[in-house]
């Protein structure tokens, strides 16, 4: 036997609220409309050659911007990267830019891993390039080059979930 409730009962005109279930993975590293992929984020030779290749375009990116904060957030200790950062500050402070001078990784060794710690040595390209002035007039070239001697040193951030860059250099 069915039996209900004697009195009436309205409706609830609300929804009960859900939370937002947590989002799963690593958390955000890079910029925003250029973050760090996800086969960079592994601890393992593969993951540091990809980050490697990652960090070269990331250099390009942001040359032509030319902006140095994501220079500074992935090698916050990389003394050539704060630099380099720096150059790239300086340039869009004084209304300059950079013109050319991509970066390629024209062939590289297998990453050691060692702990924490990656080294990854390469021999780069650059194409020419010039700063420029907001006219577009030429200000300085810069020296360029084939088979350039490189290297760079990554530390896993357990916190990043990603590697960071400890040391690097061009030529």
């Amino acid at each position: 036997m069915l039996t209900g409730c004697a009195e009436k009962q309205e409706a609830s005109t609300t929804l009960p609220t859900t939370e937002a279930a947590p989002t799963s993975g690593p958390p955000a590293l890079g910029p925003a409309d250029f973050p760090v992929p996800d086969e960079a984020r592994t601890k393992d030779a593969a993951g540091a050659e990809a980050f490697l290749h990652y960090w070269i375009e990331l250099l390009n990116r942001q040359r032509a911007i030319p902006s140095g904060d994501a220079l500074r957030d992935l090698g916050p200790e990389c003394q050539e990267c704060l630099r380099i950062a720096h150059v790239y500050d300086e340039a869009a402070g004084s209304g300059r830019r950079f013109q050319g001078g991509d970066f390629s990784v024209e062939s590289l060794g297998t990453p050691v891993i060692e702990d924490d710690e990656a080294v990854i040595n390469f021999f780069a390209g650059q194409e020419a390039i010039a700063l420029v002035d907001s006219a577009g007039a030429t200000v300085e070239n810069l020296p360029t080059g084939s088979h350039l001697g490189s290297g760079m040193r990554l530390a896993w951030s357990p916190d990043q979930q990603g590697w960071l860059v400890t040391g690097f250099a061009i030529g």
